[in-house]
Order: structure tokens, then C-alpha cells, then sequence
């Protein structure tokens, strides 16, 4: 997979992903943020920022923001909320975020929300991330994380490549720590934690075709009956969910 294929994909969904509750969820947004322990005086850079909302939510309260993602429709949502919000403390840049368009050590915090399983080079992406923090600044990723069952988590990532093309690999929480050690990163806090997810509000939150929507039926109709499958795919209040475990990591550089 390439990164335009990441781009055309979201910039196809972008105002489907901006209004997924899960995308406008503010008690994930300000736990996050706790999480961080990101401070009123604070640079902020939001890599693969998408729609904006995290970024946002920081220039509201910290000394300034910048939101950077691939897709051009996604930065357009994320401007519109600067002018809805009337804030002149923060900017949202278009650029593939393998290579981006910032200083060394520009910024006091660094952070990736929910978008590390997209990244066909983590590695490079985090190597960048790291480069535009500064000595002693913050950085951080929060995304979903592989399953510690190995076929419950090839169940997922098949089902994970149907809904949302654009979808490369979950990695593991030990993926994610290493990220951290191999670029000397001093990981200073860790939390993991599962929630539940609407499975009909999580198709709807991407764009797929008529193919994959087919497949993604059967693929439901056959893991409900699964019976390895039944404690991570379940009805609930009549609809159907699935637990996905959650990660999120920060260090020190």
C-alpha cells in the first residue's frame, strides 16, 4: 500500500471519519490530554492530525497547536474549526507525514492520536516525530493495538482491511515501547485499556465498496458464531459491538 492510497482514502471518507462519535468523543479527547499532562505553555504538533478535533481541543489551552496530515480534505475540515472557533494560535498543514516540513526540536509536544495503523513506515514516521520534539519535550502515541490472541487478531485485521482500505497493520504494545527505545525515548507513562465499539457506526465511519461490504457481512455473520470470537464480538442493547484494546505510550526525549 502507498501513501497516496492512504490519501485518495481519506480524502474520500474525510467528512464521514470528522463525524464519527468516536472522532468527536470528548471524554477520549481530554482523557488523552490528561494522559499527557500537556501544560498551558505547550507547542503542540499533531501528527496525521485528520479531521483536527484533538488539535484543537489544545489550542484552546495551551500556547499553540499544529495540526499536519496527508489529506488535503481532512486539513479543510480542520481549518473550517479554526474558523468556527475564531482561534489564532493554531495552523494545519497538508504533507505526508514521513518527511515533515518542520525544524529540529520546533515543538515541546509531539503526539499521534489514532493513526499509527495506517502508517506503512512507522519507523520513519517516528524518527520525525522525534527530530521536531525538543530535548527534553514530550512525545506520545495513542492508537488501537494488536490483540494478544493470535487469531482473534488475524480475524480483526482482515476485518479491519475491509472497512477502511487504508488500514496497514495494529502493532502490538511491544512494537510500540520499542519505537520508543530504539530511538532513545525515555517512556515515562503507559496505560492500556479496551472499549467497546458500535460495529454498524464503525463501518459507516469509512468508505468501502460494494465487494468489501459483502465480505464484511459474511465475516460478521460467521465470527457471532464463533465461539473464539465471543468474548470480542457481541450484542449489545440489540446491536452489535466489538472490544478493541487501546494503547497509549509517552516518553521523554
Amino acid at each position: 500500500m502507498t501513501n497516496q492510497i492512504i490519501k485518495e482514502q481519506f480524502n474520500k471518507q474525510a467528512e464521514k471519519f470528522a463525524n464519527w462519535s468516536v472522532s468527536k468523543n470528548l471524554e477520549y479527547i481530554n482523557a488523552y490530554f490528561d494522559f499527557c499532562e500537556i501544560k498551558p505553555t505547550d507547542n503542540l504538533l499533531d501528527v496525521a492530525c485528520g479531521p483536527g478535533d484533538f488539535t484543537i481541543f489544545n489550542a484552546k489551552r495551551i500556547s499553540g497547536a499544529r495540526g499536519v496530515d496527508i489529506s488535503d480534505k481532512e486539513i479543510e475540515i480542520a481549518n473550517g474549526l479554526v474558523v468556527e472557533f475564531g482561534l489564532d494560535n493554531v495552523q494545519f498543514d497538508c504533507h505526508d507525514v514521513e518527511k515533515l516540513p518542520y525544524p529540529d526540536n520546533a515543538y515541546s509536544v509531539v503526539i499521534c492520536k489514532s493513526a499509527f495503523h495506517h502508517f506503512t513506515n512507522p519507523d520513519e514516521v517516528f524518527k520525525e516525530m522525534v527530530r521536531c520534539c525538543e530535548k527534553g519535550g514530550l512525545i506520545s502515541i495513542q492508537d488501537i493495538r494488536a490483540y494478544d490472541d493470535d487469531d482473534v487478531n488475524s480475524f480483526f485485521e482482515t476485518f479491519d482491511k475491509l472497512i477502511d482500505i487504508s488500514h496497514n497493520v495494529t502493532l502490538g504494545e511491544h512494537e510500540f515501547d520499542d519505537l520508543f527505545r530504539k530511538n532513545n525515548i525515555t517512556i515515562t507513562g503507559v496505560f492500556k485499556l479496551e472499549v467497546d465499539l458500535n460495529v454498524r457506526e464503525y463501518i459507516e465511519h469509512a468508505e468501502q465498496d460494494e465487494a468489501n461490504k459483502l465480505k464484511i457481512e459474511r465475516m460478521l455473520k460467521n465470527g457471532i458464531s464463533d465461539p473464539g470470537l465471543k468474548n470480542f464480538l457481541f450484542k449489545k442493547g440489540g446491536e452489535l459491538f466489538f472490544k478493541r484494546p487501546v494503547y497509549l505510550i509517552k516518553g521523554i526525549k
